[in-house]
């Protein structure tokens, strides 16, 4: 971190408290190992289509809580992508091309092939265009709705020769395995929100599409596996592609502290920064929702002190990232769970911070829901399992590796049952 004498970024922060809790992080750190993963992945479907291989099965899924960070890892992704490919050297290695898709086009193969193709216009030896496709859908080529069929310029011309629909088929016809220079990572977010329309696109991406390069990544919430097998259909999703994430590491929260610090180039003489790294991450658990906001706290207290961190006062810092922190927790508080409170309050509460398996849940839900009581019976006609079902949706649930389930946000369980039970339930 660099705490030379600096003139502080004070417009950068007015930017990043405006944007809310959906900003971009300013700084990133950790998952480096699921980093790696996808890129080991995105070597073997590259390697595979230069030996004419098909390869398959290697579709990549990150899941977790609300507010674990799966959105700032796909943008995390892509920007190395880029910023790799914009320092390459003449004779490195092809970089690949960072394909970010709205889970909507995921229904239709041809939106999702014209995605690929405009995508990879510029790496080496493409030369495959939107224009050479016909478009059959009603979406414009800006994804706008409503508009007419946009077809080829040769068939605006009055060619005779009009172009094929977009398929994976047609692509891989005109656009040979062997002839790709660069793999393609193509990213879906929210995938937990996908319906069964679009099972058929996402099987063909799991399964390769005769060898095609493409890397399918996928994040959604802790039950995102489960919708996939489901309804998606993706029975052999490899266990090994399944990745949970939660909190990051206690140093690899004050590393984003900091490192957000230098991005809006703080004024750290005297300030302590590494206690006020220290003191974010363990108010917030290290969870990055609750950071973020825990920083977005802090960037309104720099502006007030004009970028001097040893002026910022640590009381309304830490009290407006309460505040946030609570506003958050109330939001993850939909209906159903407001109407069942002590039903909540009660699974959560019998929960050992080791976690319990399934159908343990399961159990305590039967055994603590009562029809008779408004606020402890099942809302809204649900099963027990759609009540886990939605607790998980909800982040109050969390299945990890260890297939034991457990609140992935200390806090946010105390709250909850406090909220069903009273505080004296918390003690």
């Amino acid at each position: 971190m660099n705490c030379s004498k600096r003139e502080p970024d004070l417009e950068g922060l007015r930017r990043f408290v405006a944007e809310g809790d959906r900003s971009v992080p300013a700084s990133f750190a950790g998952r480096q190992a699921l980093i790696d993963g996808i890129g080991g992945a995105l070597d073997t479907v590259m390697a595979g289509a230069r030996s004419g291989r098909d390869v398959r099965g290697l579709t990549q899924l990150v899941q977790g809580a609300p507010g674990a960070g799966k959105t700032a890892l796909l943008g995390e992704i892509a920007r190395r992508l880029r910023a790799a490919e914009a320092w390459r050297q003449p004779g490195d290695a092809q970089v690949p091309v960072p394909v970010m898709l709205d889970r909507d086009l995921l229904c239709s193969e041809e939106e999702t092939v014209l995605a690929i193709v405009e995508a990879m216009a510029e790496a080496p030896g493409w030369t495959v265009g939107t224009a050479d496709f016909r478009r059959t859908s009603a979406r414009s080529a800006g994804g706008g709705l409503g508009l007419p069929p946009l077809l080829s310029a040769a068939v605006r011309l009055g060619s005779s020769v009009v172009p094929e629909p977009a398929s994976f088929v047609v692509l891989r016809r005109r656009q040979p395995p062997g002839t790709w220079a660069r793999a393609a990572c193509l990213m879906v977010d929210e995938i937990q929100a996908v319906d069964a329309a679009a099972s058929e696109v996402l099987n063909k991406l799991h399964n390769g599409m005769r060898g095609l390069p493409v890397l399918t990544v996928l994040a959604g919430l802790g039950d995102s596996y489960d919708h996939l097998s489901g309804s998606a259909g993706l029975s052999r999703l490899s266990i090994d592609a399944v990745h949970d994430i939660g909190c990051l590491e206690v140093e690899e929260a004050e590393e984003v502290v900091l490192g957000t610090l230098d991005v809006f180039r703080v004024d750290c003489e005297g300030g302590d920064a590494s206690g006020w790294a220290a003191r974010l991450t363990r108010v917030s658990e290290a969870w990055p929702q609750h950071l973020h906001n825990g920083l977005r706290a802090l960037a309104e207290g720099l502006i007030e002190a004009h970028g001097r961190l040893v002026d910022v006062d640590a009381n309304s810092v830490f009290g407006r990232e309460a505040e946030l922190r609570g506003e958050s927790y109330r939001a993850r508080v939909s209906p159903e769970i407001e109407v069942a409170r002590c039903l909540t309050g009660a699974i959560l509460a019998a929960l050992p911070a080791t976690g319990l398996r399934r159908g343990q849940v399961l159990r305590e839900i039967e055994q603590a829901a009562d029809p008779a009581d408004p606020e402890w019976r099942l809302p809204g006609g649900m099963t027990a399992e759609a009540f886990l079902g939605h607790l998980i949706h909800r982040g109050a649930l969390q299945q990890g590796q260890d297939d034991l389930f457990s609140c992935p946000i200390p806090s946010f369980r105390d709250y909850l049952v406090e909220q069903g039970l009273g505080s004296e339930a918390t003690l």
